[in-house]
């Protein structure tokens, strides 16, 4: 596979690692070339913050931690510093995104499901599809609700540090975000159906014309092929 130009589109500061940091580490490793683009300025995310902090010290303090949880994979991530729960299909919002991905020109895009649970993740997902011009996979939604993966990356060696980008988020990390993560990834992995690989990250790629073979971009595994299953007439 040639080098690729990765880009990930994310609403929230912590969204990357928790939705595909094991896949970006992943390419990274294969030798990719890989953007972090986070699209809103973690204002009213209160997470478990103290309650005297003003709105510019939590953005001030949402970037120190996504800059550390970026830097597992050498990457200094960009701010779009749009506000929390502001972003819309206005024309303010689409320059911003659409200069972006036009600076950044990436092989493959990566963005949240249109399906998921808060709205910055569905907004950012439907700019992301208007604006984008190379394959974009979906990632899975909060606790996996409502989503069924076309494709799966095998994140059991990424893992471990999966888990330690995302705990560089301390003021987002409510009690019980490790087993929350780390199930998910569980039964994505289960999903695969092969006894090495112990996480998965699951996505769905959009389907539009000339993106049918998307999926040749995801990061390359070693793993073979499911064993064909035997005609019911060759048993005997």
């Amino acid at each position: 596979m040639r080098k690729l130009r990765v880009a990930a589109f994310m609403p929230h500061q912590d969204d990357m690692e928790a939705l595909t940091g094991g896949t970006l580490l992943k390419y990274v490793q294969q030798g990719h070339h890989v953007d972090v683009v986070i699209a809103m300025d973690g204002r009213r995310g209160r997470g478990v913050l103290p309650e005297n902090l003003t709105w510019q010290e939590i953005v001030a303090l949402r970037k120190e931690e996504a800059t550390r949880g970026a830097s597992y994979l050498g990457v200094k991530p960009t701010f779009l510093g749009i506000e929390d729960h502001r972003l819309v299909d206005d024309r303010a919002c689409y320059d911003t995104v659409i200069n972006e991905m036009e600076r950044l020109n990436p092989d493959v895009i990566f963005t949240t499901s249109p399906n998921d649970y808060h709205n910055d993740h569905r907004a950012i997902s439907r700019l992301v599809v208007n604006v984008a011009w190379a394959p974009v996979f979906f990632s899975d939604t909060k606790a996996s609700v409502n989503f069924i993966p076309d494709f799966y990356v095998d994140i059991t060696q990424q893992f471990e540090t999966k888990i330690k980008m995302l705990g560089e988020h301390a003021s987002q990390l409510k009690p019980g975000w490790e087993e929350l993560i780390g199930t998910v990834n569980r039964l994505r992995g289960i999903q695969c159906m092969k006894e090495e690989i112990k996480y998965a990250e699951g996505y769905q790629l959009y389907k539009r014309l000339n993106w049918v073979k998307g999926y040749e971009l995801l990061p390359e595994d070693t793993f073979e092929l499911p064993t064909q299953i035997v005609p019911t007439t060759e048993r005997n």
